[in-house]
């Protein structure tokens, strides 16, 4: 019996061998060849082209900004008398909302489109396109290339931004070390949202710069997404008041669907608990909570937080973006490839 057993895993790491050196091994080495290498090269030049360590650190100032705002003011509390995990949680409110609307809406959505919107409109009119096309490397390979180059650039961005946010609010709050190892959750939570948005307007930016011939009607196209993502509708929700849910309005709401989806991120990884404080900004600028009050008038008791508007499930906020994210990068590299490229 054992040594059928011995016999049985011989043959069967024979068999691996030769599936590896017969299929394997030169689908590896095709793809290096073909894709990985010809891309890396788009995707280094990109970054190099987007990457300024200026730029960068101003960047990375402006996203701080409202956090840190929010930050001086303090939250009222003694921090040496409630436990580590209540601190970070009381840290965590006060940044929620700011980094939500500022840091990672207005300030880094605009980042991403005015550094992305160049790297296709602008190489097509310089020539530098047609340089590209000839080493030979595909449309399809350039565009893969440049999307990547902004995610890792947007990455990396987000990554510091966030946890320098993160630092500097227990600094100002409490001052306590290990006030920042318990926000650690809530910042990976907030991490993660900041790659779905990153992803979404990647996609967008270099779309409508493969669509756009010049730049800055990319640059200006991003801006009126972001425009009509944070503010727009926080105008026409106060101002339609009850005939925003009468209308439907919240189809629409771009704005509403991504409060939406950074709430199911909050609540998927536990990052914050059900409290008022925090979900009243987020029922006034998104309307995803409704902003009745909260205290059961049976039992007079407060119920942990808002009650959600439910217009719309997260995960279907969520499949609405990327569709919108999905169809436009689609759109974006047809465009491309139909492009007529020259001197």
């Amino acid at each position: 019996m054992e040594k059928n057993n011995l016999s049985f895993t011989g043959k069967l790491k024979n068999n691996v061998g030769k599936l590896n050196n017969k299929l394997l091994q030169p689908t590896k080495t095709w793809l290096s060849k073909h894709i990985f290498k010809r891309t890396t090269i788009v995707i280094k030049k990109t970054f190099q082209d987007i990457f300024s360590f200026k730029k960068f650190i101003v960047m990375i100032i402006f996203m701080l900004f409202l956090p840190l705002i929010y930050s001086i003011g303090g939250a009222g509390v003694d921090f040496g008398l409630i436990s580590t995990h209540h601190a970070a949680t009381v840290i965590s409110i006060d940044l929620a909302f700011p980094i939500f609307f500022w840091s990672l809406g207005l300030t880094y959505t605009i980042f991403i489109g005015v550094s992305g919107a160049p790297l296709i409109a602008d190489e097509v009119k310089s020539g530098t396109m047609l340089i590209l096309i000839s080493k030979p490397i595909s449309r399809i390979k350039i565009f893969l290339g440049k999307f990547i180059g902004v995610f890792l650039y947007g990455m990396l961005l987000s990554f510091i931004s966030i946890f320098v946010i993160g630092w500097i609010g227990v600094l100002m709050q409490s001052g306590n070390i290990d006030h920042f190892v318990s926000l650690i959750p809530f910042l990976t939570a907030i991490y993660l949202y900041s790659l779905f948005i990153l992803f979404l307007f990647s996609s967008i930016t270099l779309a409508l710069s493969s669509i756009f011939e010049k730049s800055r009607n990319a640059a200006l196209g991003i801006l009126l997404i972001v425009i009509f993502s944070y503010l727009a509708f926080l105008i026409i929700r106060q101002i339609a008041g009850q005939y925003y849910v009468l209308f439907q309005f919240y189809h629409f709401d771009l704005g509403y669907h991504l409060g939406n989806i950074f709430i199911l991120f909050i609540e998927s990884l536990d990052a914050i608990p059900p409290s008022t404080t925090w979900q009243l900004m987020f029922g006034m600028l998104t309307g995803v909570y409704s902003t009745d009050s909260p205290i059961d008038p049976d039992q007079n008791i407060n119920l942990g937080g808002f009650e959600k508007t439910n217009y719309y499930l997260p995960s279907i906020s969520l499949l609405i973006w990327l569709l919108i994210a999905i169809l436009l990068l689609a759109f974006g590299l047809m465009s491309l490839k139909k492009r007529e490229i020259s001197v």
